[in-house]
Order: structure tokens, then sequence, then C-alpha cells
């Protein structure tokens, strides 16, 4: 099968989908036992390992922005994936979200150009049991509402209600929509409404610890007992 990625190593059910490929990189050692690279092209790299319960696992760099997450998320579903958690970073547009908090989306509002295309102006909402899992691994209260562009404006033109801004949810879940894995999102405040920002390197951490509870997440979402 002749996809983007051209993967040379198996590809699990699961997946943890990060914008950095040195993050993905990371967060294979992090998460997985002796991690093996299972793609390089397009410099998007990606891993496959075993996690010290036994589950296998993907870990892919999507790159930034929608194009780039459409193509990895359909290429995934094309080679077997069922479920992906895409962590990453955000602009805050509340006040009460300071650069370093998680931001679980409860619904994304795709306003880039590949998402707006997919769902047809519609917010998409995640997986129930997925978000249910990442708010309690990442002790959230509730979802919140993600707006995902193609380019930041000026916070002043954004219409209430939206808490974050970012640059590749909405392609996720519009190629989530059309191809069909559950998929759920986590978000790195990098940048709070006020204008401060995280260092990269406190972002990196923040990231790295949002990927492995993200990694929990999808745990406990295959060790529930069926319905």
């Amino acid at each position: 099968m002749r996809t983007h990625l051209d993967p040379t190593a198996p590809i699990a059910r699961d997946a943890v989908l990060t914008d950095d490929p040195k993050g993905a990189m990371d967060l294979a050692v992090a998460l997985c036992d002796s991690p093996r690279m299972s793609n390089l092209a397009h410099g998007l790299w990606g891993y496959h390992g075993t996690t010290p319960g036994g589950r296998e696992l993907t870990i892919q760099a999507i790159g930034i922005g929608g194009p780039s997450a459409f193509a990895v998320v359909s290429d995934l579903a094309r080679l077997g994936v069922e479920r992906v958690v895409r962590i990453g970073s955000c602009m805050s547009l509340d006040a009460t979200l300071e650069p370093g908090s998680i931001l679980v989306a409860g619904e994304v509002e795709p306003c880039d150009g590949v998402g707006r295309a997919l769902c047809e102006g519609a917010r998409m909402v995640p997986d129930e049991p997925l978000t249910k899992a990442l708010l309690r691994v990442n002790e959230a209260g509730a979802g919140r509402t993600v707006r995902s562009v193609d380019l930041y404006p000026d916070r002043q033109e954004i219409a209430a209600g939206i808490a974050a801004l970012d640059l590749s949810s909405g392609a996720v879940a519009g190629a989530a929509r059309s191809c069909g894995p559950t998929w759920a999102c986590a978000l790195v405040v990098a940048e709070s409404a006020g204008g401060w920002g995280l260092e990269r390197e406190a972002l990196d951490e923040a990231l790295l610890g949002l990927g492995m509870r993200a990694g929990a997440a999808l745990e406990a979402v295959r060790q529930a007992p069926a319905p």
C-alpha cells in the first residue's frame, strides 16, 4: 500500500500524535520499551513500540497545520489505526488559562481550510470515553472548545466561548470523520490571552508530560470492559 508515510515497522491500533518529530522520538522513549522508528518520510518521524503494560503503541509526528495533519491521520487509518490522541500547543483566549495549562477539547470548531472542507462547517465532538479518560489523567474538570485555524488572528476578532486556538485539531477531527478512527485532543497553552508564552524547553517538557498522560488515557480505554 502506497502512503505518504511509507512505514518500515508495524503500525499499532492506537496512536499518540504530536507536532514535532523530536517530540515524537522523546515520547516514544518515555512510553515504550525499545521503540523502533516506523517511518521518517517527509521528516514526519513515527515510532512503534510496546508499553510496559504489553500494549502496542504508535507515536507519530504530524507536522504543523491542517494539510500535513490530514495526510498523516488518513494514512494511519489506512494502515489500521483505530484510536488517536492529538497532543500539541495552543494560544489561549481565556484569561484563566495560563501558559503551561492543559486544555482537553470538548469540541473542535474547524475554521482552518482542511477542517472546514472535511467537516462542512460543523463543530466536531471527540470520542466520549477517550475524552473522559484524558480529563481524568489531566485532572481537568470539563472539556473546552478549541477553534482550529490556519493563522493566528488578532484576539479581538475571536468570538466568545472559544477557549483556545490551534493549527491542526480541525484537520485531525475531519480526517477521523472521513477515515474512521476515533479521536480526542489535549493541548498545552503555549501562549496566554495576555501574550505571555512558555520558553521552548518548558513547552517541550509540558508536551512530554501531556503525551505520557495521553498514553495512559489510551491504556485506560483499552482496558475498560466492553459495554
